[in-house]
């Protein structure tokens, strides 16, 4: 095993090293516009196609039996993930190199998933339970649309959460954590924490971007594994799902009733976001410590309070606040 992870240190080394020659190949750079997008120079937006090359030799590496199969039961459940996987990220390349309509990407979503939930059943969410309650809800008619609206709702919550430098890949670290802390694929989890890691540095450095194609790359992986896990057995509860997700959901509900409310489509672009208002008042390190500090809040608590409901009104009061405060005009 101890191997498999050299290899991943030295393919991202490669990677990182060669960084501007495949930046030119893959020509695709985020350009400023001084309103929402800040950034001095045209930025690389390789981060998804990085993640994706970490993510095809870990799965070819499971599928030709180099590492035993772990999380996944069998091979067809291999080449299920990697190829869905692909197809996200191809849908975020499309939209960052031609900008797609807010409607035809959902759309491409919802045929995604419900396609991906055709080839590996065990992704559909036939029920709910609490940590705090021995009641089981049960959808039964109802549990492929619950769990395309779940995928929907954290790929378009994770999306929107990329905004400032650090802000998603440090956000995704720490899920990766607490899949190490659950048990939830193992080798997985170090994998994407090692070529995170490698992002995050190019990434404070105003060199590379995650784009759209490595937040909703990293959004389905996510959500994947959050709800393949939740499925096979006890290891996680739904409002523990929830509570490590909660704050992009905050963000992903306030914005799209924001634009609602101003007759604009509830996924169009905007400078409304947290991690906007922070810094129209906070500089750039006092905003990202106080917007992680905020998405581990939900979780962190509860892990002392021992009860997911107090810790969800918590760290919703907590949001609120700072929403409040910092939308405030001088």
């Amino acid at each position: 095993m101890s191997l498999f992870f050299l290899i991943i240190i030295l393919l991202n080394l490669i990677i990182f090293s060669n960084f501007n020659k495949i930046s030119k190949i893959y020509n695709i750079f985020d350009y400023p516009d001084k309103v929402r997008k800040k950034h001095k120079n045209p930025t690389s937006l390789l981060g998804g196609l990085v993640i994706f090359i970490n993510l095809f030799v870990y799965s070819l590496t499971e599928y030709f039996g180099f590492i035993e199969l772990i999380f996944f039961e069998n091979k067809k459940d291999i080449l299920t993930f990697l190829s869905f996987s692909f197809l996200f990220f191809f849908v975020g390349y499309i939209d960052d190199k031609y900008s797609i309509k807010p409607n035809l990407k959902l759309l491409t979503y919802i045929l995604l998933i419900f396609f991906l939930m055709f080839f590996d059943k065990d992704l559909i969410i036939k029920n709910i339970n609490f940590s705090f309650s021995d009641f089981i809800f049960h959808f039964n008619n109802f549990s492929i649309f619950f769990t395309i609206l779940c995928f929907l709702l954290f790929i378009n919550s994770f999306n929107m959460l990329d905004g400032i430098n650090g802000q998603a890949g440090t956000y995704s670290i720490y899920i990766l954590i607490v899949f190490l802390f659950l048990n939830i694929n193992l080798v997985f989890s170090i994998t994407l924490i090692i070529t995170l890691i490698f992002f995050l540095y190019f990434n404070f450095k105003d060199r590379i971007f995650l784009g759209d194609s490595g937040t909703i790359l990293l959004g389905f992986i996510i959500s994947y594994f959050f709800i393949k896990s939740y499925n096979m057995g006890p290891s996680i509860s739904s409002d523990e799902i929830f509570l490590i997700m909660m704050i992009p959901g905050f963000e992903l509900v306030r914005l799209a009733v924001q634009r609602l409310y101003h007759k604009r489509h509830p996924f169009s672009p905007d400078d409304k976001h947290i991690h906007h208002l922070l810094l129209n008042k906070l500089n750039f390190f006092k905003s990202y410590f106080l917007i992680q500090l905020l998405l581990i809040f939900p979780f962190l608590s509860y892990l002392f309070i021992k009860n997911s409901l107090i810790s969800l009104i918590i760290a919703f009061l907590l949001y609120a606040l700072i929403i409040f405060k910092f939308s405030k005009k001088n």
